[in-house]
């Protein structure tokens, strides 16, 4: 087998990872024999190398790349070499080789003449075989980016070549990796520090790109908590994008104060949106904000003499929260009721709306909201 011939063969190296890109990268509407030869490569042949290279840290400066990457690997413009062309040793080409075949793949898909931060440095030896898969029978470029994208779950770091690509890309190969990032992040532990850098440095570029991925992580958050930096990274990007989307799947992340600035425009997402949102922050164990609170700001949205934001949008919210009232004490609302009652001036304009609400479906509550 291939296999074999790799690991027990050393003069077979060379063409043996000849075969086993070209089958990885291979034209046809067939896709079974790219992703075994992927499966293939990342189960039993892939091993993640000692070293980092400086292509592979896009998103760092060369003072920050230094103690990740080393002085030698950190350096803009340096090429990996072998000592003897004609001999592979084994451990380059379970690790360098691998990531380096698969980045010089992904960076295919980017725009002709992409410039890309750094340059992939690989030996001759390496550089030829690029050039003879992509003069042959070379996959669609919307399928070199697999064999990537499975080397990101076992090595998350990769991620942000992945995005530097991103930025270089096509409109139409932009929403193809958007869609595709699932593939990698839903098996990567939401605790992952790469993650969380990623975000960090994210900008307008990448904001679609980072926006699927904390969509992602929302989904999966059941399993694996995000760290609190989650929700001050994200306060950055959004003061620089004003997307409210990304708000959403760190909502229980956000401070207090912060929370309280973007509700109005979390308010005006889509249903599904606010419901995330809000689930957050009910079934968090230290929110920003208690139900209690949310509720009393929600209602201070609309008043007769002023609304931040449109009525339809504070009913649909108050909606949501009534919805989840089985997620935490129902006493909250006659605790809501007393304080709007208490505070001076006008009513806000959808108390009585849940006060018969409340009356309607929480008969329990019925007593305190007329005495009240």
């Amino acid at each position: 087998t291939v296999l074999a011939l790799v690991e027990g063969k050393p003069a077979c190296r060379w063409r043996g990872l000849q075969l086993l890109f070209k089958l990885a990268f291979s034209a046809g509407e067939d896709s079974s024999v790219r992703f075994d030869t992927i499966r293939l490569i990342i189960n039993k042949i892939y091993a993640v190398p000692q070293e980092t290279m400086r292509w592979q840290l896009p998103h760092l400066s060369d003072a920050e790349a230094l103690p990740l990457a080393g002085a030698e690997a950190a350096s803009s413009g340096r090429t990996w070499e072998l000592s003897d062309p004609d001999c592979l040793p084994l451990q380059r080409l379970r690790g360098r080789c691998v990531e380096d075949i698969a980045t010089i793949m992904l960076r295919s898909v980017a725009v002709t003449g992409a410039a890309f931060k750094d340059k992939v440095g690989v030996p001759l030896r390496l550089e030829q075989l690029r050039a003879d898969m992509l003069k042959g029978a070379v996959c669609a470029p919307k399928d070199r980016v697999w064999l990537y994208l499975a080397l990101c779950i076992k090595r998350p770091v990769l991620l942000h070549a992945l995005v530097e690509t991103f930025t270089l890309c096509e409109p139409e190969m932009k929403e193809h990796l958007i869609n595709s990032i699932e593939e990698a992040i839903k098996y990567i532990p939401a605790s992952e520090q790469e993650l969380l850098v990623l975000v960090q440095k994210a900008s307008p570029v990448t904001e679609p790109l980072v926006l699927k991925m904390l969509t992602i992580l929302m989904t999966s958050r059941a399993n694996d908590a995000l760290a609190p930096g989650f929700g001050e990274a994200v306060t950055r990007l959004y003061k620089e994008t004003q997307n409210p989307r990304l708000l959403v799947p760190v909502f229980d992340l956000l401070d207090r104060n912060s929370l309280l600035d973007f509700l109005p425009a979390v308010l005006q997402l889509e249903t599904d949106q606010v419901t995330d949102a809000f689930r957050l922050v009910v079934r968090s164990k230290s929110p920003p904000l208690s139900v209690t609170e949310l509720l009393t700001e929600l209602h201070h949205m609309n008043s007769p003499g002023e609304n931040i934001v449109p009525i339809k949008s504070s009913m649909q919210a108050l909606n949501i929260i009534f919805g989840m009232r089985d997620q935490f004490d129902p006493k909250v609302y006659g605790i809501v009721i007393q304080s709007l009652v208490e505070e001076p001036g006008p009513l806000p304009t959808l108390f009585m709306r849940t006060v018969i609400q409340v009356v309607k479906e929480l008969p329990r509550l019925s007593d305190f909201v007329v005495m009240e």
